[in-house]
């Protein structure tokens, strides 16, 4: 049964667990009024160039429904939507060529504990407590390699749903110095920061990117395209970059051992699906979907709740004795 969903905004102080400068990270929680007697925590992160509004567009309701959050919430699950350190409302750090896949992965580690324990206790004002049965990383492209890099790192989710990503990298833009740094992970966090000034010039540039290219396939209603070019924000270029390179997160995702969901739209920029069974040795349970009549940003597509219909029922059928990663 379908219910309402309350929405609040959570500051996280992340001094000490984030690139020096950044003291903290602003998300929004989306609590259903009749949560599930045991509901799943969703943590969404977005992908690059956009914040975590993409979650949660603005559309006036004539126009249709165009959140994820308040679609999963008002399912009975809680969802947490995050900007990362140098995303929307979160601080950035003194030095923009610090954030780094694994300094993000690491920040967002600490905010995903930080809310996770709150929630259970009762700490958030006007929230009563909640406790979550499992805990579901979503991350959209280069946020679904943000996540898959913290699970890699800390285990921090029982299971990962990475709609749009891939580790396959876009070999056919890459220049003959970045195409030198293809599986080769370790000598490719050395020299980002001088692989970024020479593609992007900042680590930090403007990126209104949400109607470009393959972004949005499908929906084309103006009051759409507009709430996706309110929901984008700079671009995190160092993650940019390192998604662009194939295997640069491997050893990552070498470590990821929970269910897992990709998806992809089939007009999408992520490539064969299929690559990813080799991408992710230790996972076990792995789900590939194709959404039809979508191109990368799925949340804008018609065809969004076929995505969004998939993600409740395989986040539903997760069970926390399946090997999860931590114990909070």
């Amino acid at each position: 049964m379908m219910g309402e969903v309350a929405k609040a905004t959570v500051e996280v102080e992340v001094t000490g667990h984030a690139p020096k400068g950044c003291r903290q990270v602003t998300t929004d929680l989306f609590i259903p009024t009749h949560p599930d007697s045991d509901p799943a925590l969703w943590c969404c992160v977005p992908g690059g160039g956009m914040n975590r509004a993409y979650f949660d567009l603005d559309v006036p309701p004539n126009v249709g429904e165009f959140s994820l959050a308040r679609f999963a919430a008002a399912r009975g699950q809680v969802v947490l939507t995050i900007d990362p350190p140098g995303v929307g409302d979160s601080d950035s750090p003194d030095d923009g060529n610090e954030l780094t896949p694994r300094a993000l992965a690491d920040t967002l580690d600490f905010v995903v504990g930080d809310v996770r324990r709150k929630l259970a206790q009762g700490d958030l004002e006007g929230i009563p407590p909640t406790s979550c049965r499992v805990t579901v990383g979503v991350g959209h492209s280069a946020g679904g390699l943000l996540v898959a890099c913290q699970q890699g790192r800390h285990h921090s989710y029982d299971a990962v749903a990475l709609p749009g990503f891939s580790g396959s990298g876009l070999r056919p833009v890459l220049t003959d110095q970045e195409a030198a740094f293809i599986d080769r992970p370790e000598a490719l966090v050395a020299v980002l920061p001088e692989l970024v000034r020479a593609r992007f010039g900042d680590p930090l540039p403007q990126w209104p990117n949400a109607r470009s290219g393959t972004a949005m396939v499908g929906d084309s209603d103006e009051q759409v395209a507009a709430a996706s070019d309110r929901a984008s924000s700079r671009l995190l270029a160092l993650v940019g970059m390192t998604a662009l390179i194939p295997g640069s997160t491997q050893p990552e995702l070498d470590r990821i051992d929970v269910p897992t969901l990709v998806a992809a739209g089939d007009h999408d920029i992520v490539g064969d699906l299929a690559a990813l069974v080799g991408q992710l040795p230790a996972c076990h349970d792995l789900t590939l979907f194709t959404l039809m009549g979508s191109g990368h940003n799925h949340n804008v597509a018609d065809s969004r709740m076929v995505l969004w219909d998939r993600l409740v029922r395989w986040v539903g059928a997760l069970r926390p004795d399946q090997p999860s990663g931590r114990e909070w």
